[in-house]
């Protein structure tokens, strides 16, 4: 071999070499997986991982929705205790007894007697020179240790008025007397309201009297009633001397109003007039559906032109809440 053909292999293995390394360089820089640059890696590498990219808004929860609260039970409201009382309405004729002397001092007697809880008086005088000028619902309330009211109904100046009164055991809280439109009627009339309080229960207590010659004058006293009385939320009695029998029309105006007839649990025909053989029911006690009656009575009087009529009801008291 020649000296020239010996340099000519040499310079092809170095240029070989040289291709291989710079190969193999090419090579390991393309691999992600070769060595580091150095100990801590290379000088462009992160230390810490970034935050992803955020747009914003807040990620929704994926839990379910919580359970909707359970619905609590409404407060309840405890029913009142029933109540009874007794009721009586009473047409006193002023006073006047059958031997033609006062008898006022004997219509107390004769109240105190039957024991009511309340009393609805009709032909009460205050100061008229016919029945002695006394007041006589005071007087009546004085000895038979009732609270009373009065409603005069009169218009007469030249003497007291004539009307209605409520007696009652237990507190009368207020009261209002209304002048009922005469139609027609000779004589002006009233409806006399007490409002009593029995014991906490709040009841209203009305007494009237009706005319006692003019139809007309009865059924437009019997409307004005039902409107006044429809405007009274509480447990309401209304009672009286209606001057008509239980088949007219007043009373059906009354007993379409809702308003029911104590004498339903009554004997006969519960006549009150005249007194000494009775044979007409023109006195009343009527009452709304708070009140149911257990007995009604007829009963005699030794001194008015009226026999009285009495009844014992139950008051079932409103819820208070």
């Amino acid at each position: 071999m020649t000296e020239g053909s010996r340099a000519t292999r040499i310079a092809t293995v170095a240029v070989a070499i040289v291709v291989l390394v710079a190969v193999a360089l090419v090579l390991l820089l393309q691999d992600p997986s070769g060595p580091p640059d150095g100990p801590g890696g290379g000088p462009g590498e992160p230390t810490t991982v970034p935050p992803p990219p955020s747009s914003g808004a807040t990620p929704t929860r994926t839990e379910p929705p919580p359970p909707p609260p359970t619905p609590t039970a409404p407060p309840t409201c405890p029913t009142p205790a029933p109540i009874q009382l007794t009721v009586l309405t009473f047409n006193i004729h002023f006073g006047a007894g059958h031997d033609g002397r006062s008898g006022l001092d004997r219509i107390a007697e004769e109240i105190t007697t039957w024991q009511p809880d309340i009393v609805l008086l009709q032909e009460v005088d205050k100061g008229r020179p016919v029945s002695g000028n006394v007041d006589q619902a005071a007087v009546l309330g004085a000895k038979t240790g009732l609270h009373h009211v009065y409603g005069g109904n009169s218009r007469n100046t030249g003497a007291g008025p004539r009307g209605n009164a409520i007696l009652s055991r237990f507190p009368i809280v207020a009261s209002a007397n209304t002048h009922l439109p005469m139609a027609g009627g000779r004589e002006l009339r009233g409806l006399l309201h007490a409002q009593v309080d029995v014991g906490g229960v709040p009841v209203s207590v009305y007494a009237t009297h009706f005319d006692h010659r003019s139809r007309q004058a009865r059924t437009v006293a019997a409307r004005t009633v039902v409107q006044l009385m429809a405007a009274d939320p509480l447990p309401k009695v209304v009672g009286g001397d209606l001057n008509t029998g239980p088949d007219a029309r007043a009373i059906a105006i009354l007993r379409r109003s809702g308003l029911g007839d104590a004498w339903a649990v009554g004997k006969g025909k519960g006549a009150t007039v005249p007194a000494d053989r009775p044979g007409s029911r023109i006195d009343f006690i009527l009452h709304d559906g708070w009140f149911t009656p257990l007995q009604a009575e007829v009963l005699f009087s030794a001194v008015s032109d009226h026999r009285p009529v009495w009844t014992r009801m139950q008051l079932q008291p409103p819820p208070a809440c």
